[in-house]
């Protein structure tokens, strides 16, 4: 009001100013009013996501990329159990926002973490049936699928290594892998030296992926065999230290026979091949008097039955089936009226036997063939000694084993023998008779279960030996102070019982956990003993020079073990030592070595590298520090619609803000 009453007119340059000020306002709010309007119809969102692509993070993380045109995929709906993929496991999995470049779209980068390395290096990933994730408006990604390649990181497992003798040159080489390889690679040091790598090898597929290859040796003298890595086909490398070892000796025994030329039918005769030697050893001795009696042992004592001229060949052998063959030429002559033998086989069961005694061992058995027969087995001949002079008859007979053994002496029999020899005593008798292998295997015994029996006022077990061997039979030799009634036995395994126990707790444990039934089933303890350290002090040294190696062992198995530590120079070995290591222990041994005054090279430990032979001196690597991981604050911002919506209002807000302050600066306000 003015001093008079009246109202005070506002002046007309406020009011243009007030009139601009109002048209300014609906100016600047204009772009607000259509980001909210488009807000709006962005949210009428109807398309559903889509799969991009999936690649390789790194060895456990999988990127799989999903997009969104008309609005943003939904982050809370992502979950680690979403996922399925044909190899491997979804631990774990974090989500960024991408924008696709050149492309009016949107949409996230899902990092899939697994729970291990896969084996496998093409990884299908897709949606689980119950899974759903959606974008914001609630469209769900359809249930397809995006294939990952290069995800193989997992480096081939070792599962055998063997060198198998062929012959006394060459033998045949197997590397078991649990999986396909495209390279190995194995050092042959010894006389010659040698490298192998898959070139020559044959592969055989299973549940053990196995190369061999044969591989015969230049010259002779013992190798060194060192398996040294494997390379799966998809790049993954792992080296072995695994050592086998190869004797090439191409030389036999040489034999030396000591025993008469000359002899008399019924007398007792001994030959020796005790002389014979070998470098590597005699493993064995083998006699063959006549066409068929094999002997074993470096002396036998023989008596031939009948006069004339009697071959007797010793076959001796070394470890590596190098062999040599000697046959001595006996001339027999008859002694009159004495140790006179006669043999004769109305049937395979029956013998009937006329002896002149001669005071000496003499044998009884038939010009050829067996004395007599049974259904497991046979009598092949006798030996005993009778009075000088004094006519003795015997009658043999092979007849099935009664029930009554078994339950008498607790062994199964499976031959008998009864020998009638009238009044005439006999002294010194020796049997040599033979079971078929067939009827060990029926009641699952091995070869040393078997005991010749005598019955004399029960039944007395007699020192029984293994004599020979042949595919289908064991020819043993058991002596006796006389003859009677004998029985061939074999000592039970109580396979039955434990049958029946067996199967008693099978029914009683059938309700129990798998952990019970796992532990009865358990096979026996095997070592397993790795390299889980290994130092060379200095590790960086010139040719000539001194270094101390340390070696930590550890036995991750149920029994203990021998494990032997190479220590070599490129392929080149320098040294060995087996340490036995207990089960769940660790050891430790050092080595004090000079490396070669003219080698530079990688100084390996069962395949592991720890140190350098260099002409010069070398430097140790710096280790890169670990990055530091910085939050982004402008990850809280909202993705989508909503935070487009809400940048839109802050960004306006803000120009509306200085552009106001400003005009009202300039207006006086």
């Amino acid at each position: 009001m003015s001093a008079t009453g009246h109202p005070r007119e506002t002046p007309p340059s406020a009011r243009r100013r007030r009139r601009w000020l109002l048209l300014l306002a609906v100016f600047l709010l204009f772009p607000l009013l259509i980001a909210v309007a488009s807000g709006t119809v962005a949210a009428e969102d109807t398309e559903s996501p889509e799969w991009g692509n999936a690649t390789r993070g790194n060895a456990t993380t999988i990127e799989v990329s999903l997009y969104d045109d008309g609005g943003s995929v939904d982050t809370s709906t992502i979950q680690a159990a979403d996922f399925e993929l044909t190899a491997g496991r979804v631990e774990n999995v974090s989500v960024a926002s991408i924008n696709a470049s050149g492309e009016n779209r949107t949409g996230v980068r899902v990092s899939l973490l697994l729970e291990r390395k896969v084996d496998t290096d093409n990884v299908t990933v897709s949606l689980r049936d119950t899974a759903s994730i959606t974008d914001e408006a609630g469209n769900e990604l359809p249930h397809e699928s995006v294939t990952v390649t290069g995800m193989d990181a997992v480096v081939p497992k070792y599962q055998s290594f063997e060198v198998r003798r062929v012959n006394s040159s060459t033998a045949r080489i197997s590397v078991g892998i649990h999986e396909p390889i495209q390279q190995l690679r194995i050092s042959v040091g010894g006389p010659s030296l040698d490298t192998l790598n898959i070139s020559g090898f044959t592969e055989r597929t299973g549940n053990t992926i196995t190369y061999t290859r044969k591989y015969t040796f230049p010259e002779e003298g013992e190798y060194s065999l060192l398996l040294m890595s494997v390379t799966d086909e998809n790049g993954n490398e792992n080296s072995f230290g695994r050592q086998r070892t190869f004797l090439y000796d191409d030389s036999a025994p040489n034999v030396t026979v000591a025993g008469p030329e000359n002899a008399t039918v019924g007398e007792s005769v001994t030959f020796s091949a005790a002389g014979t030697t070998d470098d590597q050893g005699v493993e064995s001795v083998r006699w063959q008097v006549g066409s068929d009696t094999i002997l074993t042992g470096e002396n036998i004592t023989v008596a031939f039955a009948s006069p004339g001229s009697h071959e007797v060949t010793v076959t001796a052998a070394d470890p590596l089936g190098n062999t040599e063959i000697v046959t001595r030429v006996v001339s027999v002559t008859g002694n009159g009226t004495a140790g006179n033998v006669t043999v004769r086989q109305p049937n395979a069961t029956v013998a009937n036997v006329s002896v002149n005694g001669s005071g000496q061992t003499q044998q009884i058995r038939p010009s050829e063939g067996p004395l007599v027969t049974s259904e497991n087995g046979t009598l092949e001949r006798l030996a005993a000694s009778f009075p000088r002079n004094e006519s003795a008859t015997l009658t043999v007979r092979s007849r099935q084993p009664t029930p009554a053994f078994t339950t008498a002496t607790g062994h199964t029999g499976v031959s008998r023998f009864d020998i009638d020899h009238g009044s005439v005593p006999a002294e010194d008798a020796t049997f040599t008779f033979t079971v078929d292998r067939d009827a060990l295997a029926a009641v699952d015994a091995e070869p040393d279960a078997v005991t010749l029996f005598r019955k004399d006022d029960g039944w007395t077990p007699l020192a029984t030996d293994i004599a020979g061997r042949s595919e289908s039979h064991i020819v043993y030799r058991a002596d006796s102070p006389g003859f009677s009634t004998f029985v061939v036995g074999v000592e039970q395994t109580a396979a039955t019982d434990m049958d029946a126990e067996a199967a008693t707790t099978d029914s009683e444990t059938s309700t129990a956990e798998p952990e019970t039934t796992e532990t009865q089933t358990e096979e026996p303890g095997q070592p397993d003993i790795v390299v889980t350290n290994a130092t060379a002090v200095p590790s960086e040294l010139g040719p000539g020079e001194r270094t101390v190696i340390a070696v930590e062992l550890e036995n991750r198995g149920t029994a203990s073990g021998d494990h032997n530590v190479i220590v070599a120079l490129n392929t080149s070995i320098l040294t060995t030592r087996t340490v036995t290591v207990p089960a769940g222990e660790t050891r430790t041994t050092e080595f004090a070595r000079s490396v070669p005054a003219n080698k530079t090279g990688e100084l390996m430990v069962d395949g592991q590298r720890v140190g350098n032979v260099t002409g010069g001196s070398g430097g140790l690597p710096i280790p890169a520090l670990p990055s530091i991981g910085i939050p982004n604050p402008l990850s809280l911002w909202p993705d989508g619609i909503v935070g487009t919506v809400l940048g839109g209002l802050l960004g306006v807000a803000v120009g509306l803000y200085g552009v106001l302050k400003a005009l009202a600066i300039y207006l006086g306000y």
